[in-house]
């Protein structure tokens, strides 16, 4: 028995006529026939009764035959599919933009897992500030982007999609022996009268203090801007500046000289994943499975 003999039975089936399902199988009635007496001795029993000339009725067994017809068929299609995005997979490149953050989430091992389990899908990752990679994004230079929700904000819903990869707490970042330092948690009007450094604008970080310092009604007092970490925290090591960023961001680079703060109100944030809708390639749709 063939997977044509399968195919031919379920048209037949649901048609319940020979030479209509002869038509839409594309081959004579008599090879139909043939096939369907074929089936039976094999079987040996009959699928369908011939009593109505009109139309064909369909024994019991025919039922049973039907249901696991209908399911191997199925099986079949469903190898076929991952086969064929198993060939799809076998070459290609991955063209991914992200702000510099990849190594703080964990994402780094989960793509080097992907390029284990794909040695022949090349990865061309290019990390860039938040502004670059939104313009970056929106003339479809990459097939995938990892930024923040505040910054994926700015893309039109109506072409891409976002999916969230990761949840971060902003939290103030200051010297150790900040006065500050001894609370538990910071309010805004605690930040009034401070000297305020920043990662630059389209970081998402600038954005969310931002809008925190406006729904105060505080004008911040902003002294300086980078869009380097490192550099930031230089800024803020034994002095009375602080700064804002994500925890899980800035966990690498803190030392005992720093300590972070909640904010009275936690303001959480997500790290996602945006691409334009329709573009995704079997590829990237696979590499979106794994950074999930």
């Amino acid at each position: 028995m063939t997977l044509d003999d399968f195919y031919s039975f379920i048209v037949l089936y649901q048609v319940r006529n020979v030479s209509d399902a002869a038509t839409e199988l594309n081959i004579t009635q008599s090879a139909l026939s043939k096939r369907l007496r074929n089936i039976q001795q094999e079987l040996d029993t009959p699928l369908i009764s011939t009593r109505n000339k009109r139309q064909l009725t369909i024994t019991e067994s025919g039922e049973v035959f039907f249901r696991y017809a209908q399911t191997i068929t199925a099986q079949y299609d469903l190898m076929r599919q991952e086969l064929r995005d198993y060939q799809a997979l076998r070459r290609g490149t991955l063209h991914i933009g992200s702000v510099p953050i990849m190594a703080q989430y964990g994402l780094t091992q989960k793509m080097s897992r992907f390029m284990h389990d794909y040695p022949q899908i090349n990865i061309r990752l290019e990390e860039l500030q938040g502004a670059d990679l939104l313009k970056a994004l929106q003339h479809q230079k990459f097939d995938l982007g990892i930024l923040r929700d505040v910054q994926s904000q700015q893309l039109n819903k109506s072409q891409f999609d976002a999916i969230n990869l990761d949840t971060d707490e902003l939290r103030v970042v200051l010297a150790a022996d900040h006065p500050l330092a001894q609370q538990a948690s910071i309010t805004m009007a605690d930040l009034r009268d401070c000297e305020i450094v920043t990662l630059n604008p389209g970081s998402g970080v600038y954005e969310k203090m931002g809008r925190l310092f406006q729904q105060a009604g505080i004008t911040p007092n902003i002294r300086f801007s980078t869009p380097h970490i490192e550099t930031l925290l230089g800024m803020v090591a034994h002095t009375s500046r602080v700064t804002f960023l994500f925890a899980k961001a800035a966990a690498p680079f803190l030392t005992p000289a720093y300590v972070t703060r909640p904010f009275t109100q936690p303001l959480v944030s997500h790290l996602q994943l945006v691409y334009p809708r329709g573009t995704l390639s079997q590829a990237a749709h696979r590499f979106v499975d794994y950074l999930k």
